[in-house]
């Protein structure tokens, strides 16, 4: 018998789903196997998915370690500083247009999956170099959630090393980060730091939101099947007010019955509109 097979891996997923609740059967198998063996190799497991199961049943502290490596984020501030350039120079004008037409000062946005802070942390720093002062006349926040507990309190921490900070110029490090005194690390301002929200949350099955003007959801989609990533999009148009914008990695496609509920305004930088004027919007 072939032991580390289809078979070894459904009992993995189904053994992690009842300790943990984590829906492993909506990520893509490809990206699961990777995961789970990084974690045999770690702890000196061959190839065999059976193995590794029994190991689980005798150490039961090894899911947290298994689901910290499933759910792992690459993340960076600034990442793909296209994307945040047309956040900035495009997305931000013109749904602050509407708002002032709508006589309305609230500004909600979601950061989904935001890893160890980068990400929102980021929006806040474009948020203060486009709108300056006048971000004070806003009612403005970030909502930054992960599935990942470890990430959220670095990420509520909000301190740095030198190496996360190399695609920010050093005026900007002067003017949005501490020095840590005695080491070579960076804490975010509070004036960047106030502006977010951090909560555990899972995309698969957490509770739905809603009321938001922009979400982003970068480089997250493409590690869930084809179906979740239908259903993720029908959620986040939910959670979407009217003219409100999403914005997926620059490697994800808007997939299912979402592409006709949704504009696409920059296919570059693959940000999306939710128009009620769209005729495919029910």
């Amino acid at each position: 018998m072939v032991l580390n097979d289809e078979m070894g891996l459904n009992l993995l997923k189904k053994k992690i789903y009842e300790r943990t609740g984590v829906d492993c059967s909506k990520y893509k198998d490809n990206y699961l196997k990777r995961r789970i063996d990084l974690r045999m190799k770690a702890i000196g497991i061959g190839t065999s998915y059976n193995e590794y199961y029994r190991f689980l049943e005798k150490n039961h502290d090894e899911y947290k370690s298994l689901l910290d490596g499933i759910t792992i984020n690459v993340t960076e501030f600034f990442r793909d500083a296209d994307t945040f350039d047309a956040f900035k120079n495009m997305v931000i004008p013109q749904l602050l247009s509407e708002k002032v037409k709508r006589n309305s000062k609230i500004l909600r946005i979601w950061s989904a999956a935001c890893s160890i802070g980068e990400e929102p942390y980021t929006i806040g720093i474009v948020l203060h170099e486009k709108l300056g002062p006048g971000l004070n006349n806003l009612l403005a926040s970030i909502h930054a959630t992960d599935i990942d507990g470890k990430a959220l309190s670095a990420a509520k921490a909000g301190i740095y090393d030198a190496e996360a900070l190399k695609k920010i110029s050093k005026p900007k490090v002067s003017k949005y980060f501490d020095v840590v005194d005695g080491s070579d690390k960076y804490r975010i301002k509070d004036k960047v730091k106030n502006l977010v929200r951090f909560q555990q949350h899972d995309l698969i099955s957490g509770k739905k939101f809603s009321h938001f003007d922009i979400i982003f959801c970068r480089n997250v989609l493409i590690y869930f099947g084809r179906e979740l990533q239908h259903t993720l999009f029908l959620d986040f148009y939910d959670a979407l007010n009217d003219g409100g914008y999403l914005i997926i990695g620059k490697t994800e496609t808007m997939t299912g019955e979402a592409k006709d509920k949704f504009t696409c305004v920059n296919t570059r930088e693959r940000i999306y509109k939710k128009d009620s004027k769209n005729p495919g919007i029910s």
